[in-house]
């Protein structure tokens, strides 16, 4: 009886055992689990990402090619003579597509009468205006736009720049 009781001990003591390594075995298991987890997710958002970057650069490709038939519609209809019988049919195609650029994220860059900004306007030139401020867009040589918050093409303006009157710089004459 003795034996049998202390066979049982034993055989207790090997299956604790051996429940220690399962449940090790499930530790590390689930840590495991838990890694590949968190790298899908990366990886998840990280094809998310460039899946995105991919279709605003096709999206930005397509605008840039858009851009110059809104443009000449809008050339069209300020040439167009007043009692033209096409004058009504362009004005509304050209609303229409201008309509679908904004609806895709297409926004003319406002820059007329603007403080002068490098990251949304190119100086083309600059003129010499007393009743206007020092760096404001006087005029618009090219419309920029902007692609969500993206600049895609800056606007080409004139910007004031006031001439000063000859500075002393220290000398002693």
């Amino acid at each position: 009886m003795i034996k049998e009781g202390e066979d049982l001990k034993a055989r207790i003591l090997l299956l604790e055992e051996k429940i220690k390594e399962c449940e090790k075995k499930a530790e590390s298991y689930l840590t495991q689990l838990k890694y590949l987890q968190a790298d899908f997710e990366n990886f998840r958002r990280m094809f998310e990402g460039e899946v995105n970057r991919r279709v605003m650069g096709v999206k930005e490709g397509l605008m840039l090619a858009l851009i110059p038939i809104k443009e000449d519609l809008e050339r069209a209809i300020q040439a167009a003579a007043e009692d033209s019988p096409l004058l009504e049919g362009v004005k509304m195609v050209a609303e229409s597509f201008k309509a679908v650029l904004a609806k895709e994220g297409l926004e003319e860059i406002e820059a007329l009468g603007a403080k002068f900004d490098p990251n949304l306007h190119e100086a083309f030139s600059y003129v010499s205006r007393e009743d206007v401020e020092d760096g404001v867009i006087t005029a618009v040589i090219r419309k920029g736009y902007k692609l969500g918050s993206k600049v895609i093409r800056a606007s080409l303006v004139e910007v004031n720049k006031r001439r000063r009157e000859a500075q002393d710089y220290g000398s002693t004459v």
